[in-house]
């Protein structure tokens, strides 16, 4: 295998060294990190290699048919739901396919590498003034790629959508190499949406290696808005109104009173209750902030808690990381989890209390806030921690949050995902998500990838 790779990339494109392998068992799903504790990792890949470019990740994908060897595809590493779990497989790491377009600034377009990297894409669009609107929490360690691969959705989608309202074109490879190019343009109708396949396929129909995206210029003013409520339902009839009117907000976030508490913990103005946290952009930002206090039935809060948002909303990383090495506030065995889960407005309170009432019966701390709105819904963020007396029950504690929070989204009619993906963590209840569609999913991928 080895020289069969070496032969094909080059030597210096093939890893099998301890580090290499290790840096490419798993993503940042709680469980392997537990494991890491444990000092009982998952088990790794048998090789990383390192393509240059979408033909060499083509020649790779073909001598894996042929050899019937598993790939996986690796890019910044941190989805949190067993997205990366090679168990002997050769992992794909895309970071050299790391190219980047000149914006065309006619159509408001650009091409980046499946490698290209958050930080770095938005360095290029900001020299020419521009951004690409798409700001997940995970954006500093994540790539073109993966957000395409997951079909993620950032803390700004209110106003620039998810991951697949910006893609108007990519590359991708097959299984058995084949290289498949999509014809960029703003709308077509020439049969489904084929390419749309790998939006949010994880790597089980092909590996994308090149995105096209829409941008957007940067906006020069920005109009905060702070409400508070004295219960979660005012809050979320406020989302409602506020994602159903032509206001046009780029970010809208409600913490519930517990979630409000962890978010602002290190800020001096004590929260009090449901908070809503609203930005709007534009030149009428002002105008438009005004209106929505107007239109929301909420009390006046601080404003400068969206300011702490901004500067500190992806802060979660780099603590999730302290808590499951073993060296944050809930101590040496302590767990921290987050699931995401969606309804419609209609389902969508129930949806709240069935899930958090289930939670905070097997969790130490659990809160919740509105991420993302719709017209038509909102997705619920849950965030669950808890101290352990040992590693293993920390293990059996978030396999019973994951029970609970799928079961019941499930019976309240809700959607299991809505922009972390699948995983492996997620599998065990997808074929009940999709329903009659989990037979068309399994029979395109018998089409596409019969071995």
């Amino acid at each position: 295998m080895l020289d069969d790779l070496r032969n094909m990339l080059g030597a210096g494109a093939v890893d099998d060294s301890p580090e290499g392998l290790a840096s490419h068992t798993h993503d940042w799903y709680p469980g392997a990190l537990l494991r890491d504790r444990m000092g009982t990792p998952v088990p790794g890949p048998s090789v990383v290699v390192r393509p240059r470019d979408t033909g060499e990740v083509a020649a790779v994908l073909e001598w894996a048919q042929v050899t019937s060897t598993p790939v996986v595809p690796f890019g910044g590493g941190s989805s949190v739901v067993r997205g990366i779990e090679p168990d002997g497989a050769v992992v794909i790491d895309l970071e050299r396919l790391n190219s980047i377009s000149e914006v065309d600034e006619k159509s408001g377009l650009v091409t980046a590498g499946a490698g290209v990297t958050g930080p770095a894409l938005r360095d290029h669009l900001a020299e020419s003034g521009y951004l690409l609107g798409h700001e997940p929490q995970s954006v500093d360690i994540s790539t073109v790629g993966g957000w395409v691969a997951t079909r993620a959705c950032g803390q700004l989608s209110a106003k620039y959508g998810g991951i697949e309202d910006l893609v108007r074109g990519l590359e991708a490879v097959l299984p058995g190499g084949r290289i498949v190019r999509t014809k960029t343009a703003p709308r077509r109708s020439t049969g489904p949406d084929l390419a749309g396949l790998l939006i949010g396929s994880e790597g089980a129909l092909g590996v994308v290696t090149e995105v096209t995206l829409r941008v957007f210029p940067l906006p020069t003013e920005r109009a905060d808005l702070c409400l508070r409520f004295e219960h979660m339902t005012e809050g979320v009839q406020g989302c409602r109104v506020l994602a159903r009117s032509d206001l046009g907000p780029t970010m809208v976030r409600l913490y519930d009173a517990e979630d409000a508490a962890l978010f602002l913990r290190h800020h001096p103005d004590e929260p009090m209750g449901p908070l809503l946290l609203c930005s709007f952009d534009g030149d009428d930002s002002d105008l438009r902030r005004e209106r929505a206090a107007e239109l929301i039935d909420g009390t006046s809060g601080n404003d400068d808690l969206v300011a702490h948002w901004w500067e500190h909303r992806n802060d979660a990383v780099e603590e999730f990381r302290k808590v499951m090495a073993g060296e944050g506030l809930l101590g040496p065995h302590g767990i921290v989890d987050t699931i995401e889960v969606a309804g419609t407005w209609t389902v969508l309170r129930d949806l709240y209390h069935s899930v958090k009432e289930g939670l905070s019966e097997a969790a130490g701390l659990v809160g919740c806030h509105v991420s993302h709105v719709y017209p038509d819904g909102a997705c619920l963020y849950f965030t669950m921690g808890s101290m352990c007396k040992s590693d293993a029950e920390a293990e059996e504690v978030d396999r019973k949050w994951w029970e609970i929070t799928m079961r019941r989204t499930l019976d309240a009619g809700g959607t299991i995902s809505h922009h972390h993906g699948v995983g492996r963590v997620r599998a065990g209840w997808i074929e009940e998500e999709l329903g009659e569609w989990f037979e068309v999913l399994r029979l395109i991928k018998k089409a596409i990838d019969p071995k």
